[in-house]
């Protein structure tokens, strides 16, 4: 068997070299492994927010007073009284150097220590139409859905090849790259090498699945029973009526139909989280593209019940000493009301990106950043028909039948969410529209 030849070990110049090991000993990741083509992984804590920006973010401080100048949006400033706020406000201090504000200081540090992923490879090739998924979820630390987490990439030379993919789903993420190789030539707006994806879950206090689910349809109404025939008794005169109840000659009424079930709400969309990507070395085009996760759309309402028909009026009496009448029909049963469909998620958030190249590569590099779209709301369930009457032999009662339910009301359509703010060398970037 012939061993597979080792890729080289590296082949960074002594420039760049020395950042790599600076990363890599920050998280505390060994050179003779990585050295030896290893990939390492581990897990660990920022305690405070000045551990947090030396390891996680790689701007100089001239960087991040010019993002501090921009980095809250009007899209940013809308949400501040919000949770995501505060959240917002907290990446600004790793991100942009901003302050911690005082009113926020006792919110943010009940998310110390943050949970942190660490990556470190010299050589990496993603090979054709592959993906590199860098993700980490909650289960890793065994924290709640709603707990950010972060991602840091440190890589020496990464090659792409074409269709290859790097992805981040819904972590605060960090990639410092020495060498970036991408082969990939389509000028495609759907392909691109870095994906900032939305958490594969939805970011909201409810619970269930993403999609409402449908209400159930309400039961049918029974059937009422028909009248039972009265006596006759016989004699020498022929018939005669005895004395007895004649209430057992109606047809009784049916039942009400059932009313159908409401239709659940929609989640909300997945979440996409703060990105800093930094390429020393660009070779090739690089394409990103950011969309938050689509709301969930609202169950359908379910159907109400249909009435039941009322029971038939049994035949009336004659006899030589009196008459009786026939039973009358049963009244027909009330329609169910149909449910009210579930109201639609919103589409998810999405934080602000930063993409970092060398000047003469600018050229190079697009961006694309999308809305993220709400979901449906649920139809509105049908009313239930109303019951026919029963019969009255020799006379009819139509206004005797039972009344239709109400139909449900559909369910409201969950709202977008704006794209991510994209910055390119911690400037705000035009995307062009027309082709993303």
């Amino acid at each position: 068997m012939i061993a597979p030849a080792k890729q080289p070990a590296t082949v960074l110049s002594h420039e760049a070299l020395p950042e790599f090991w600076y990363k890599a000993d920050l998280l505390g990741h060994d050179r003779n492994k990585l050295l030896a083509g290893e990939v390492i992984t581990t897990y660990f804590n920022f305690y405070e927010f000045a551990e947090a920006q030396k390891v996680f973010s790689n701007a100089t401080p001239e960087q991040r007073q010019r993002r501090l100048e921009t980095f809250f949006s009007p899209t940013l400033l809308k949400r501040a009284r919000l949770g995501q706020g505060k959240h917002d406000r907290g990446e600004a201090v790793v991100i942009a150097g901003a302050p911690v504000h005082d009113l926020d200081s006792k919110g943010i540090n009940r998310h110390f220590p943050l949970r942190v992923k660490g990556i470190s490879v010299l050589h990496k090739v993603v090979r054709e139409n592959e993906t590199w998924d860098v993700s980490v979820q909650r289960e890793i630390w065994g924290v709640d859905e709603m707990e950010e987490l972060y991602v840091m990439v440190n890589a020496g030379i990464l090659v792409l090849e074409p269709g290859a993919k790097i992805l981040i789903r819904g972590n605060v993420f960090s990639l410092l790259c020495q060498q970036l190789i991408s082969e990939d030539v389509s000028d495609s707006s759907k392909s691109y090498q870095i994906g900032i994806l939305p958490t594969p879950y939805s970011v909201d206090f409810g619970r269930g699945p993403h999609n409402g689910t449908h209400g159930r349809d309400g039961n049918p109404g029974r059937d009422g029973v028909n009248g039972q025939p009265g006596e006759l008794q016989y004699g020498t005169l022929g018939a005669w009526v005895p004395d007895q109840s004649t209430d057992r000659l109606h047809g009784s009424a049916g039942g009400h139909g059932g009313h159908g079930e409401d239709g659940t709400k929609g989640r909300n969309g997945g979440m996409c989280k703060l990105a800093e990507i930094t390429v020393r070395q660009l070779r090739g085009r690089l394409h990103l593209f950011s969309q938050a996760g689509a709301g969930g759309n609202g169950g359908n309402g379910g159907n109400g019940g249909d009435g039941g028909k009322g029971g038939d009026g049994a035949p009336g009496l004659n006899g030589f000493n009196k008459q009786i009448p026939p039973g009358t029909g049963g009244g027909g049963g009330h329609g169910g009301n149909g449910g009210k469909g579930g109201n639609a998620g919103h589409g998810g958030l999405a934080s602000n990106i930063y993409l970092n190249v060398p000047n003469e590569a600018l050229d190079q590099v697009s961006m694309t950043a999308c809305d993220s779209t709400g979901g449906i709301g649920g139809a509105a369930g049908d009313a239930g028909h109303g019951g026919e009457h029963g019969i009255t032999l020799e006379a009819d009662h139509p206004d005797n039948d039972g009344p239709d339910g109400k139909p449900g009301t559909r369910g409201h359509d969950g709202r977008g969410r704006p794209a991510a703010d994209l910055y390119l060398n911690d400037l705000p970037y035009k995307q062009d529209l027309e082709s993303a």
